[in-house]
């Protein structure tokens, strides 16, 4: 998969050291997959949780941060649409950020 707006995962990785491994080992895991449809992600995350409109939730340190993914199937295009603390998420909609 294509991940694009990159810049946001690497500059949160900058921001948040103790997430930096995880943010790296999630971007490899997502550049080498090949996903057709939600339950291929929840192959390779299994805790990870699909959200409508083709998003996805990932837990990022346990449940201290939280990754907001939106997915072109299609064209295998995964887009960042958040990248934050757990309480930067509880103020946003997943469904439509």
């Amino acid at each position: 998969m294509r991940i694009i707006s990159q810049k946001k995962l690497l500059d949160f990785a900058k921001k948040h050291a103790d997430a930096a491994n995880s943010v790296s080992t999630w971007r490899k895991i997502v550049q080498e997959a090949e996903w057709k449809k939600g339950a291929d992600i929840l192959a390779d995350f299994p805790k990870a949780k699909l959200i409508p409109s083709k998003r996805a939730r990932f837990k990022i340190v346990g449940n201290k941060y939280r990754l907001i993914i939106e997915v072109d199937y299609a064209d295998a295009v995964v887009e960042i649409r958040f990248v934050g603390t757990h309480n930067e998420y509880d103020n946003i909609d997943a469904s439509s950020i």
